[in-house]
């Protein structure tokens, strides 16, 4: 079961109305202190926009910062039947079920366990990078590959109506 308060803030953000949301909003949004995006900033991680309203964050930049805070998996769980909204289908998350040697699942969960993350969020990170090695080839096979490999960095989210 999902935190309610993870959730809150993960639909904020996909799910938000507006197209640039205030520092302290972001901060808020990602569960930060304001130490820790004024680091995130400083260090490039989001860039600010200079607007007429001062300096806002685009909330793409925070939508791509939250996908490389949280597993995919769970921002889907969070926004339920909104994520069809959202999100392009080719980057909804399916089950797959596959049979490996026992030593490569042993290998999964070592190399998981070193990087301090899930055997499905290595898995799904080594895929992306195999896709994005393969994209010019795969874009023409695989309907929506383009769209969801630049989601949501190149698109604006798209909000409920």
């Amino acid at each position: 079961m999902l935190d309610p308060d993870l959730i809150e803030r993960i639909r904020a953000i996909f799910l938000h109305h507006e197209e640039r949301v205030t520092i302290a909003e972001a901060a808020a949004m990602m569960g930060w202190s304001r130490e820790q995006m004024n680091a995130a900033i400083k260090g490039g991680d989001i860039e600010l926009a200079d607007t007429c309203s001062g300096k806002l964050i685009e909330l793409r930049e925070l939508a791509a910062q939250a996908l490389h805070h949280w597993p995919l998996t769970l921002i889907e769980e969070a926004l339920g039947r909104e994520a069809a909204l959202v999100m392009p289908p080719a980057l909804r998350t399916r089950k797959l079920t596959v049979r490996i040697p026992l030593y490569q699942i042993g290998a999964l969960k070592v190399l998981a366990d070193d990087g301090s993350e899930s055997v499905d969020a290595l898995l799904t990170r080594m895929l992306e990078e195999l896709t994005d090695l393969n994209k010019e080839r795969l874009s023409r096979l695989i309907p929506g590959l383009s769209e969801a490999i630049s989601w949501p960095e190149r698109e604006e989210i798209q909000q409920p109506s």
